[in-house]
């Protein structure tokens, strides 16, 4: 604006001067006057476009900086995001490959404890079959041991008699008198003496002091006791004969008392003699009176008793008493079934073997299931929490990809609009280059418009020199955009 009063003074201060010369003048004057008049109308009007043009590049320069940090920004925002993008990426590989590595133990697991199921399953299966013999086995033996019991039954109470048949009870006695005529001690005989009588008494125990020894006299006496004795149960019993004088027996024909001697009312020896249950055994026993006073008494102790008794009379007969024993026929059987017993009891025991070893197995098989379920169900617990690491790692891989989408999407659009705010700055600046360019002309058509002169005799006072001391207002250079 300077620049243009300046020459807006020049230019009037010669109209004034050529004015006032003459008519010519004056007409050349008002033209020339007319003429910087417009020349400088349009150079106002294209510096007032010019100003606005240039404000509006301004504006536009403006907006473009702004935009340039907007778009540096966005653009260290989808860095940010494709950095973020790669580190998720490369999480979510790092925990997909633990994921696929505890995948695979689990999946392994999973088949070794399928295959414990398996074994368990075959365990149980042999375990099932094992036991329905075993059950076969124990029934059969059962069945045999029934059987068995029958025939110990039958052989214990189908007895048979195998001789004897008196049931007559007490002894048999035949007595001796006179017996001193053989010397003493007496001879034990049925035929070495006369003989008084035969008596039948209960059982061995009298005491004739110095009276009648059974109608045969006091003195000088022998009785010969038969029979047989029977004991209910099978047993050891010890015998005892307090006699004056002497006693003698035998039972089955062995020696138990030998106290064949003169002495008084007492027992110097013992006997020990087996019976088998309700056996009769024969009983050979001899006493004799010397003389003075008569004594005869037979006692029993049976083994672990404390003390002696007269044997009773029920224990004596005079025949053999009627022997049942056990059927030698029923005993081949009993024996028979005891083997088929045993071979079923060996049976069953071989089965329950089997059947324990089966269920052994079983345990084991069990309890390796048991300890193999376990580790499954640690190894599927860590599945678990790798699961749940690989969907935040998932989440996290998405939304770092959206991030870096929207964050491009963000960069593109900034672009696109710097793109236009580009375009419209080229724009205005070749609208600013086109309108300085203008102003320079219309500037030079403003010096290069003719003077008036008013004689061409007279000396032009035209201004010699520079238009412009400061120089000539140039043109600016074109803008370009720094792109970031």
């Amino acid at each position: 604006m300077k620049k243009l009063t300046t020459l807006f003074v020049a230019v009037t201060s010669l109209f004034l001067l050529f004015g006032l010369a003459s008519p010519a003048l004056a007409d050349a004057v008002t033209d020339y006057n007319q003429r910087v008049a417009e020349a400088q109308t349009k150079i106002q009007d294209l510096q007032s476009q010019l100003d606005f043009a240039q404000s509006d590049l301004d504006s536009w320069l403006g907006d473009s900086n702004s935009q340039a940090v907007l778009l540096n920004n966005a653009q260290t925002v989808v860095t940010e995001a494709t950095d973020s993008l790669d580190t998720a990426h490369t999480n979510y590989l790092a925990n997909k490959a633990d994921y696929d590595s505890q995948f695979s133990v689990v999946t392994y697991a999973e088949h070794v404890v399928s295959e414990a199921i398996t074994a368990v399953n075959q365990a149980a299966d042999l375990v099932d079959a094992t036991y329905v013999s075993y059950v076969d086995a124990q029934s059969k033996a059962d069945t045999a041991k029934t059987v068995l019991d029958t025939a110990q039954t039958n052989y214990d109470t189908q007895l048979i008699n195998v001789g004897g048949q008196g049931t007559s009870s007490g002894l048999t006695v035949d007595i001796y008198k006179s017996i001193n005529s053989k010397g003493n001690p007496p001879s034990k005989s049925d035929t070495a003496y006369t003989k008084c009588k035969t008596v039948t008494v209960t059982n061995i125990n009298a005491n004739w002091g110095g009276g009648d020894i059974l109608g045969c006299g006091s003195d000088y006496v022998m009785l010969h006791y038969k029979g047989y004795i029977t004991y209910p149960t099978t047993t050891k019993v010890y015998f005892q004969a307090p006699a004056d004088d002497g006693f003698f027996m035998s039972i089955n024909g062995t020696q138990i008392i030998n106290d064949w001697s003169l002495k008084g009312c007492g027992a110097n020896t013992t006997g020990l003699f087996s019976f088998t249950g309700g056996k009769s055994y024969a009983v050979d026993a001899w006493f004799y009176e010397w003389t003075g006073g008569a004594c005869s008494s037979l006692n029993y102790k049976p083994l672990g008793s404390s003390s002696y008794s007269v044997v009773p009379g029920s224990m004596f007969t005079q025949d053999a008493v009627a022997e049942w024993v056990k059927d030698p026929e029923l005993k081949a059987v009993l024996d028979a079934k005891t083997v088929l017993y045993v071979q079923a009891v060996s049976v069953e025991e071989q089965a329950d073997v089997v059947y324990t070893n089966a269920c052994d197995s079983y345990d084991a098989a069990n309890l390796t299931y048991g300890y193999l379920g376990a580790d499954l169900a640690f190894k599927r617990n860590i599945l678990q929490g790798l699961e749940s690491v690989m969907s935040e790692a998932e989440i996290a891989w998405q939304t770092a990809s959206d991030d870096k989408v929207y964050a491009e999407a963000d960069l593109l659009d900034l672009k696109t609009v710097y793109a236009t705010t580009f375009d419209a700055i080229e724009q205005a600046t070749l609208k600013v280059d086109g309108l300085e360019a203008q102003l320079l002309q219309a500037k030079q058509d403003l010096v290069n418009i003719p003077k008036p002169s008013a004689q061409e005799k007279r000396r032009s006072k035209k201004i010699v020199g520079k238009y412009f001391a400061d120089g000539a207002y140039l043109a600016r250079q074109k803008f370009v955009i720094d792109l970031k």
